[in-house]
């Protein structure tokens, strides 16, 4: 569905990407790992045509995507990025209708149907018992899944997450890695999401990516990134990566090093 081809891209002088590719096949739960400064967010970036590359392409079902209408665009791709302002006093109905936009008329008026999806994410997250809370007023778990309502109402196939389980706890975090598994195995979507969790990256993606000062160093299914050698070389840490004994996804274990007495 998506192929990356040779993108470098940055900001002002300053090159992030260098010469990046690689494929996402359609209905990928994929993850990009690596360390902070790597790349991670300035990769999504692009993707999602925040950021136009110095060089290279990037295709969507082998339409480029700088030929796509900006409605177009918004109707194939949908992105949360690492911060959104929920400070303004919206309720949580209005704000996940926002997602609606690129389908509403020049008025920006819901119709029935608008209503109606924005109403079916609402269930499918559990949360329309604070259809009429403001959002500025909900904890973290729960904000969360108000943005990813946000995201769903926009009703793409492709949806991508800039980090979306930082800042929460580790119930929340499955919580949340599991609704995406849903939309990814129940409803055939393509998952992008960068992740700081190696261990939620190994349990939930089938497809990874580690990168390394702008470059990708490896790239395959989990079992294949995961390895001791490129984790330690890329995070200077040692570790050992063992196998779940439930899941048999790979899990790695930060070892501290024993000092000289």
């Amino acid at each position: 569905m998506i192929h990356i081809e040779n993108i470098s891209a940055g900001y002002l002088n300053r090159t992030v990407l260098k010469k990046i590719s690689c494929n996402i096949g359609s209905k990928d739960f994929f993850g990009i790992i690596g360390k902070n400064g790597a790349g991670k967010s300035t990769l999504l970036k692009v993707l999602c045509k925040l950021i136009k590359p110095y060089l290279g392409n990037i295709f969507i079902d082998n339409k480029n995507i700088n030929f796509f209408a900006k409605k177009d665009f918004a109707k194939t791709i949908s992105f949360l990025p690492q911060y959104v302002d929920t400070s303004l006093p919206f309720t949580v109905y209005e704000f996940i209708m926002f997602g609606r936009y690129p389908y509403m008329n020049i008025f920006k008026i819901p119709s029935d149907s608008d209503c109606n999806i924005v109403k079916k994410v609402m269930d499918f997250l559990h949360i329309m018992d604070f259809a009429e809370r403001k959002i500025n007023a909900l904890s973290g778990g729960e904000k969360q899944r108000v943005l990813i309502a946000q995201v769903l109402a926009q009703e793409t196939d492709i949806i991508v997450f800039d980090e979306p389980t930082s800042h929460l706890d580790i119930g929340s975090q499955n919580k949340l890695l599991e609704i995406l598994r849903d939309l990814n195995e129940k409803y055939n979507k393509t998952v992008i999401l960068t992740l700081h969790d190696l261990n939620a990256a190994g349990e939930f993606c089938n497809k990874l990516v580690l990168m390394e000062n702008g470059e990708i160093c490896n790239c395959g299914t989990p079992e294949e990134v995961l390895n001791y050698k490129d984790i330690e070389r890329v995070y200077d840490t040692t570790v050992v990566v063992k196998t779940n004994p439930i899941s048999d996804k790979p899990y790695v274990i930060p070892v501290s090093r024993i000092k000289e007495r």
